[in-house]
């Protein structure tokens, strides 16, 4: 029965969520009826015995029957599940959110979550960009790993990203071009001007970042209308989401099918070079782009859902490091003090680097940079991650996981204990990271959870906070930003970010005053501590 007081809370849900809840309680009834049917007395299920004297977590039911969690979730975004952890002592719980079971684990259980078996990342990916991203169902196969082939599929993929992303020389290259695509960038704003910060930084930014893979300026990454749709498909992901297409809007399905359509003629065929500034005529096959695409062929994946797979590329790579670097802008701007220490280590930086920057020796000229850096991570690392349990599993040796459910890791719990970061857990404060010296402090850093839990870190974690680096650097050299009204204050967090970090909730305008050019090299003579 539907409590009298819980109502408004309706009011306040957007009509495609209220669409799809009711899509969810259809069938979360269904479920309902079905886990009603008799059974056989004394009918055991394989494997009952192995487990027999595990614990299933406990359900944590809502003030709403059946569609309490998914309205809530509607309104709150990923805060709702760790708004439920710090609700209850329970280390696990479970919740149901329409036919669908998740266990939510708190900090305490998570060192245990490397050791757990059956659980897979891909089938979640279905579950969460299917519709969205409006997959094939090779596509789906091949993530759910529904055959012995697609299973393998998933630890090669891995693989190749290690290899991409960890060596130094990779990172050395791939940082080095892209401060030539942001450089170029730059270039192209002559005057003073106003601009949009989060959508100017985002074309700047990602459409530099695309280059590095999708083929330079010859790649759909050089389209500057491909870049734009790119981004109205990225920040409305949910929306996309919704089961009537009616609901939608034509203009954002509009922007999905130009995305695609530039991907589908982004032809390996046709061209020729492996990225700009390498040799003419070396093989688009042998580039880091050419064996992902190759690894999915091989593994089951048809020639005409590769586009799917550059779009699962894309929301891997971008979304990330560029709310990372637009919240980094957004937190300078709204703190002068900050921002004078940060221009003062970097002026001092250049003078004393003969003219050439080298992100190595980074964290040591420019610790208050570098601190922002970490401190976005944690302040607005609030996501959830997690693993679709495939088999029946346990966790801890004392709990049982049931094969089709999802086990969902929030992180704000993690970033937001007092007990670790101290009572002011709730202000942006990227002293958090500093020495009493004012040296950049690692140790913090250990504490971090943005790159992973399950065993294995992002492999992508150097690359991503090298190029938000030499962004934010390229940024402040080039211009005086001043906000048009200030003081600023940060904006609220968006609370229909679909996964990873959270995007701001509104954009900027700022004044670009640019400043005179000190022909700064950046180079990268080895990797360091970062990341």
């Amino acid at each position: 029965m539907l409590l009298l007081h819980e109502l408004p809370e309706l009011a306040q849900i957007p009509l495609t969520s209220i669409f799809l809840v009711s899509l969810l309680v259809i069938s979360a009834v269904l479920l309902l009826l079905r886990s009603r049917s008799p059974s056989t007395p004394g009918q055991k299920r394989p494997g009952d015995c192995v487990f027999r004297d595990l614990r299933i977590p406990e359900s944590l039911s809502s003030t709403i029957p059946i569609v309490g969690h998914v309205i809530k979730y509607a309104r709150n975004g990923h805060h709702y599940f760790s708004t439920l952890c710090f609700s209850t002592s329970l280390p696990i719980f479970t919740i149901r959110m329409g036919s669908s079971k998740i266990s939510l684990i708190k900090p305490g259980l998570t060192k245990s979550l490397p050791k757990v078996r059956h659980l897979t990342l891909g089938a979640l990916v279905v579950e969460i960009f299917k519709r969205s991203l409006d997959l094939d169902e090779s596509s789906c196969s091949l993530l759910k790993e529904e055959d012995e082939l697609s299973r393998q599929f998933s630890p090669q993929l891995s693989r190749l990203f290690r290899e991409e992303f960890i060596p130094v020389s990779n990172i050395r290259k791939h940082v080095e071009q892209l401060d030539g695509f942001i450089q170029s960038e730059l270039s192209l704003i002559k005057d003073t001007r106003r601009i949009q910060i989060e959508d100017w930084m985002f074309k700047c930014f990602v459409g530099s970042l695309g280059k590095l893979l999708w083929g330079g300026d010859d790649g759909p990454f050089g389209d500057p209308a491909f870049v734009s749709h790119l981004r109205k498909f990225l920040l409305n992901i949910q929306r996309l989401s919704n089961p009537a297409k009616f609901m939608i809007g034509d203009d954002l399905l509009a922007s999905r099918r130009f995305v695609r359509k530039r991907l589908d003629g982004f032809s390996f065929d046709d061209y020729t070079e492996k990225c700009t500034g390498q040799d003419k005529g070396s093989r688009v096959d042998d580039s880091f782009l050419g064996r992902v695409r190759a690894l999915c062929l091989q593994h089951g994946a048809s020639a005409d859902g590769w586009t799917d797979h550059q779009l699962l590329l894309i929301f891997g790579l971008v979304p990330n490091v560029m709310a990372a670097s637009t919240w980094m802008a957004h937190h300078l701007l709204a703190d002068p003090i900050l921002m004078s220490k940060v221009r003062r280590e970097l002026d001092c930086f250049i003078k004393t680097s003969d003219g050439a920057i080298n992100l190595a020796k980074g964290p040591e000229a420019c610790p208050h940079l570098y601190a922002v850096w970490y401190e976005v991570l944690r302040y607005h690392g609030g996501f959830t991650i997690g693993r679709y349990v495939h088999e029946d599993t346990t966790l801890a040796g004392r709990y049982l996981l049931k094969k089709g459910s999802f086990l969902l890791a929030p992180l704000r719990p993690h970033h937001f204990d007092q007990q670790i970061w101290g009572p002011d857990v709730d202000i942006f404060r990227p002293e958090r990271f500093l020495t009493k010296d004012g040296k950049l402090d690692y140790e913090p850093t250990k504490n971090l959870r943005v790159y992973g839990l399950f065993g294995s870190l992002c492999p992508g974690r150097f690359l991503a906070v090298h190029f938000a680096i030499v962004g934010i650097i390229r940024l402040l050299l080039a211009f005086d930003i001043t906000p048009v009204r200030e003081p600023h204050v940060p904006p609220d967090e968006c609370k229909d970010t679909l996964v990873g970090l959270v995007t701001p909730a509104w954009d900027l305008e700022v004044s670009l005053e640019r400043r005179e050019d000190e022909h700064v090299q950046i180079i990268f003579d080895d990797l360091g501590q970062g990341g």
